[in-house]
């Protein structure tokens, strides 16, 4: 196979796209259904827009029908470098090494920046400097309130699926998916004003000789949502583990555990009962995959949820998130007034020091909002397409309900008058697109440089290291350190999240990156290593919040280590120990 039907056409403006901290968005190549309908048409359009609300574009910048802010080839999803390169350089004291940096993560394998006659724009960046004091001053920001109320109407007047027609389904499912606009519009306006205060307090602990402590004043914030879902979870483990016939029945497995949960005549089952359909009524939306249509979530799958569960409910109960987020919450409180004591006598600077501080715990907050509701308003968008498959996988028109998803949008219309005549040609096309997943996508893309055939892509490995590839013990790997603490464990190197399923309390968590979906998983590991990420991505933000230590931007990590390797990971330096036994 030389290329995808989904494959993006680059442009010599924006021409840079990389992988680089795009696991968190798409770790899986996305079907065409979902690039075609919720990106081209949804997600891509709102990025777009967020940029020129900021200030730091002009509409007609962008192409158009689809403007090129995201990448897709071979299915899989690419950020794109060269538009927040231009943004960046457009920002008062901004640069595109310092954004580069903030996403990508130290080391990043990306070729530099090169300036485009039309990067530099006055009047942009003075829009950008009012953007920045607005950012540094204001206690809330008012556009997204707007929005997740908007969200949670638009939940709440969802139809009866099932009672659609199937035409009415999809007319359902393309306007929940434009949706996807106004979300990503919001969501990537909230996302870039959560670098600003870091990349001041940054500033400031670098000039103080303190750079580690820039890290340490935004730990375990408190009011995260994406973090929310963990006490939640946390609760019901611990009624598992106060209850001999729930232990039972999870030590039996979560297959088919809700149905023999059902049949038991206990007060205690009867609770947990109740409490895990109050988990998918507020948490249903979290799942693998968040981005992409076709993946399942909690709400679709319930045993997901279960399987979460199941590792939760092996934590000793000392472990929960409020235990392990309060040694964070002190250490924060310590460094931030020694940081504030260090400057106290520079007016300026400690004023500076305090609006970095004070905006960063804010916009990490909104921003873990603004994903949480977006993620919210993707299942919105997923639900009608999942109504529509089983339907007609149910009347024998398609082999299976999710090669629906297989269809591009253009094709919907054509499909929904002759679905019969589609059911060979889908099944070729879910075989061919079931052999992507196989294969590693090159790192960068780049406009004037061909994309190599797909066919010569490497296979990805699933089974770690090969002889000879890994570190030996007493060396010291070194990634960021993105989230605080020391912890010594055992590795757990995963691949996806479904090899997390063998995660033992105390291990350290060895993956590519993590999405919301991984949250719970947290709270069972000793420490988290990221190959992919930076202080603003999902783990960092997330790890501090539940208190966990975490080293992001460890290149080859899943090579480098050996399942099972003991180690010492140092979350406020970055290094990972190898040890001996």
């Amino acid at each position: 196979m030389r290329s995808w039907l989904t494959d993006t056409a680059t442009m010599s403006r924006f021409p840079l796209y990389t992988r680089g901290n795009a696991d968190e968005v798409g770790p899986e190549p996305f079907p065409p259904l979902t690039w075609t309908l919720t990106w081209e048409q949804g997600a891509a359009l709102g990025v777009a827009d967020g940029w020129v609300h900021l200030g730091g574009f002009r509409e007609e910048e962008f192409r158009r029908p689809v403007p090129e802010v995201f990448g897709n080839w071979g299915g899989y999803f690419y950020n794109q470098v060269s538009v927040g390169r231009v943004f960046s350089a457009r920002m008062p004291g901004g640069s595109p090494d310092a954004i580069d940096q903030a996403y990508f993560g130290p080391g990043a394998d990306i070729p530099p920046y090169q300036e485009h006659p039309n990067d530099q724009d006055p009047a942009l960046s003075e829009r950008l400097a009012q953007t920045v004091a607005w950012v540094l001053s204001t206690d809330g920001a008012p556009y997204l309130d707007d929005f997740v109320a908007q969200a949670r109407t638009w939940i709440r007047e969802r139809p009866d699926l099932t009672v659609l027609s199937d035409a009415d389904l999809v007319a359902y499912g393309r306007e929940a998916s434009y949706r996807l606009r106004l979300t990503w519009d919001v969501y990537a306006q909230v996302v870039i004003s959560a670098s600003v205060g870091p990349a001041v307090v940054e500033a400031v602990t670098t000039a103080l000789g303190r750079p580690q402590d820039a890290v340490a004043v935004f730990t375990a914030l408190g009011g995260v949502e994406t973090a929310s879902t963990s006490q939640q979870v946390w609760d019901l483990s611990r009624s598992i583990r106060c209850s001999d016939a729930l232990t039972r029945a999870f030590d039996d497995g979560v297959e088919d555990l809700l149905e023999r949960l059902r049949k038991e005549d206990s007060s205690e089952v009867a609770a947990f009962l109740d409490g895990f359909r109050a988990l998918l009524a507020d948490h249903g939306h979290r799942g693998p995959n968040e981005w992409d249509l076709m993946s399942d979530s909690w709400f679709t799958r319930p045993e997901l949820a279960l399987g979460v569960l199941d590792r939760v409910r092996l934590q000793d109960d000392g472990h929960g998130p409020a235990e392990r987020s309060a040694a964070g919450a002190a250490g924060r409180e310590r460094v931030t007034a020694e940081l504030l004591a260090a400057v106290a006598g520079d007016p300026g600077t400690a004023a500076t020091l305090e609006c970095g501080i004070r905006s960063g715990q804010l916009f990490y907050r909104l921003r873990e909002l603004g994903k949480d509701t977006a993620v919210r308003v993707m299942l919105e968008a997923k639900l009608p397409f999942f109504e529509l498959g089983q339907r007609l996988a149910a009347r024998g028109q398609i082999s299976h309900p999710k090669h629906v998803f297989q269809l591009l949008d253009s094709e919907l219309d054509e499909f929904g008058r002759h679905p019969d005549t589609w059911r060979e040609k889908l099944e070729k096309r879910a075989a061919d697109f079931a052999t992507l997943a196989e294969r590693v996508p090159p790192y960068t893309i780049s406009h004037g440089i061909p994309v190599p055939p797909i066919d010569s892509w490497p296979l990805r490995s699933r089974s770690g290291s090969a002889p000879g590839e890994t570190a030996q013990a007493g060396a010291v790997l070194r990634g960021s350190g993105v989230s605080p603490g020391i912890v010594t464990g055992r590795a757990r190197v995963v691949f996806d999240l479904s090899e997390a399923d063998d995660l033992q309390p105390g291990e350290i968590l060895v993956c590519g990156t993590t999405d919301p979906s991984w949250v719970s998983l947290f709270m069972v590991a000793g420490g988290v290593i990221c190959e992919i990420g930076a202080q603003g991505s999902h783990a960092a933000i997330v790890s501090r919040e539940l208190g966990v230590p975490c080293v992001a931007s460890l290149d080859a990590a899943r090579r480098l280590i050996t399942q099972g390797q003991l180690l010492s990971l140092d979350g406020t330096t970055g290094a990972v120990t190898l040890l001996a036994g």
